[in-house]
Order: C-alpha cells, then sequence, then structure tokens
C-alpha cells in the first residue's frame, strides 16, 4: 500500500466506530481500523517532561499543554511518528506543527490528529470538532480534509 492511499483509507476512517481501542502491557491505547487490522495507530511512551508552553498552546483559556506521540503503523512497521499537543487543560488534542512551515498543519498529521482527538473524546466532536481548537490556536489547514 502506498502512503497516499493509506492516507485516502484513514481520512475515510475519521470516526470512533471505524476503531478498535485496547490498552497494551506498558498502559498505552493501540487503535486498530476494523475494516483492515493491517493500520494502526500506537500511543508512544510518555517523555520525563511532556508538559510544553508555546505561543499555539497559550491561545487557549486554559494554556496547561502537554506533548503526546504516536505511531501510525502498517503491519506493525511505523510509517509515521506523530508528535500531537494536548491543549486546553486537556480539552482537546491538535497536532503539533513544524517549526519549517511555522502555522501550517500538513494533511497527514491533520488527519491521524483528528483521528486521536476523536477517539480520545468519543462524541465531542458532533458539537466541538477539532476544527475549532484548531482555529483558536491560528494553525491554518485544508479543512476540507475533515469530513
Amino acid at each position: 500500500m502506498e502512503y497516499n492511499e493509506l492516507l485516502s483509507l484513514l481520512q475515510e476512517n475519521m470516526y470512533p466506530d471505524c476503531w478498535v481501542g485496547s490498552i497494551n502491557h506498558e498502559n498505552l491505547t493501540n487503535y486498530t481500523l476494523k475494516d483492515n487490522i493491517a493500520i494502526s495507530i500506537e500511543e508512544l511512551p510518555e517523555e520525563e517532561d511532556k508538559e510544553i508552553s508555546n505561543e499555539f498552546t497559550d491561545r487557549f483559556i486554559n494554556d496547561s499543554a502537554f506533548l503526546c506521540r504516536y505511531a501510525l503503523k502498517y503491519n506493525g512497521s511505523t510509517v509515521k511518528n506523530v508528535m500531537l499537543f494536548c491543549v486546553d487543560g486537556g480539552r482537546a488534542i491538535i497536532p503539533a506543527p513544524k517549526l519549517v512551515d511555522r502555522n501550517y498543519i500538513h494533511d497527514d498529521n491533520l488527519i491521524i490528529s483528528v483521528i486521536i482527538d476523536r477517539l480520545t473524546y468519543v462524541g465531542r466532536y458532533i458539537h466541538d470538532d477539532t476544527t475549532n481548537f484548531l482555529k483558536q490556536a491560528k494553525l491554518e489547514f485544508q479543512d476540507s480534509l475533515i469530513k
């Protein structure tokens, strides 16, 4: 499977009912796509100092934020590691922008972060989607990618 095919499949399956979650022996969450068990998103162990404060995380009423790391896997092999911010005192998960592009969120990071946010806060996306938090953080992204 090519990377763009993998992203298309992820984009088609952005809702919690498309995934099965489990907890591994390290107490980390693993999500497996129901329609293709070769695809998974796995939480990575926390770094010692996971709290973060920057211009994107400080734009929320509650400015406490921390880093979360996940690995997108295909057939057990890591395809991409993604760094996310848990922002607004733990109310949302948004992608961390790359320093090179400053405020722009790349499509693959956006898709993965929306999936993780929706899986973490099941049901909230119906009323308060990830895009609202991205806009509040003043991050640019391709809105049409999110279904």
